[in-house]
């Protein structure tokens, strides 16, 4: 009994060391900088909407973060971003983080907040940082603070999947 408290103690403690470490690696801080270089099949932009609409094996990469998907929609009213949404199959996205490690994530249809700096991926999403993974329906990621929710609230049914590796 007493060894089986100190091993769920030491379980809850490298559990909760992970989720601090994990939180303080953010996206690359020179990545914004960077020009933004997109390529697709077709697009159809309306400079007075600031809306464009990419078909067809689209890529996006700005620095280290490269967007891949089907379909992409960038809203960007008076030349500012507001949010970028990806959607098709495969859609998958990866970006260096300020501590150097990779982080990847796939998901059905991805939605980008620039303001609030927030992921948001949607059916079959996976996210992770080397070899840490969250899998689950619905994910929000802070790409400011490295805070991560995940499941659906509305649905029981959805699970959520972490795995972490315990560091040297």
């Amino acid at each position: 009994m007493y060894t089986q408290n100190l091993i769920l103690i030491r379980n809850i403690v490298v559990l909760s060391t992970l989720l601090l470490i994990s939180t303080s690696s953010w996206a690359l801080k020179t990545d914004a900088s960077k020009p933004l270089l997109i390529d697709a099949d077709s697009v159809s932009f309306n400079k007075s909407l600031g809306k464009a609409v990419y078909h067809g094996n689209v890529s996006i990469s700005q620095g280290t973060l490269k967007i891949h998907a089907a379909h992409i929609e960038i809203n960007a009213p008076n030349n500012k971003v507001i949010s970028i949404i990806a959607t098709g199959s495969p859609l998958t996205f990866e970006q260096r983080m300020d501590d150097g490690k990779l982080a990847k994530g796939e998901a059905k249809k991805m939605r980008y907040l620039v303001k609030n700096k927030r992921l948001i991926l949607n059916g079959n999403a996976i996210l992770s940082q080397d070899n840490d993974r969250f899998s689950s329906h619905h994910i929000e990621y802070s790409t400011l603070t490295g805070a991560l929710k995940a499941g659906n609230e509305k649905n029981n049914k959805s699970r959520v999947r972490a795995i972490f590796y315990p560091s040297n």
